[in-house]
């Protein structure tokens, strides 16, 4: 067994460059021959339910979180609104994204997302990958 940590931590995965004063010139690379990518394994899940979603009050399914890989949301019976606000995802078709009942979506940002039910109450399933604990 490795004593290597391959958990990054959120100040890794959400790197920012710093643009200080220095004078820094591009690297050439180039690929020789064939090459592999592989996609980091997700290290943790997280599993909720928010029940009774109504068509007049949003609710928050995800908050700001620099560890998450990705999220799945499924609502059960009926269409949804997502958006990144509460405001917006209560103002519908003007400002959220609409996702029709039964259809999985998939989120791959950090940023927060806010549901409403679009005509009846609905309960929302989501599912969260994170990158590191």
């Amino acid at each position: 067994m490795s004593d290597i940590d391959l958990t990054p931590e959120p100040e890794e995965i959400v790197q920012a460059e710093d643009h200080d004063d220095r004078n820094y010139s591009p690297v050439k690379v180039a690929v020789c021959g064939p090459t592999e990518v592989r996609e980091l394994p997700a290290i943790r899940a997280g599993y909720f339910t928010a029940l009774g979603v109504s068509p007049t009050t949003a609710v928050q399914l995800l908050a700001f979180e620099p560890r998450r890989k990705s999220a799945v949301i499924l609502s059960k019976d009926k269409a949804i609104w997502l958006a990144a606000t509460q405001s917006g995802a209560q103002l519908g078709a003007s400002s959220a994204f609409y996702v029709p009942a039964s259809t999985p979506f998939t989120i791959e940002h950090l940023d927060q997302v806010w549901a409403c039910a679009t005509e009846e109450t609905t309960d929302i399933s989501v599912m969260t990958n994170f990158w590191s604990e």
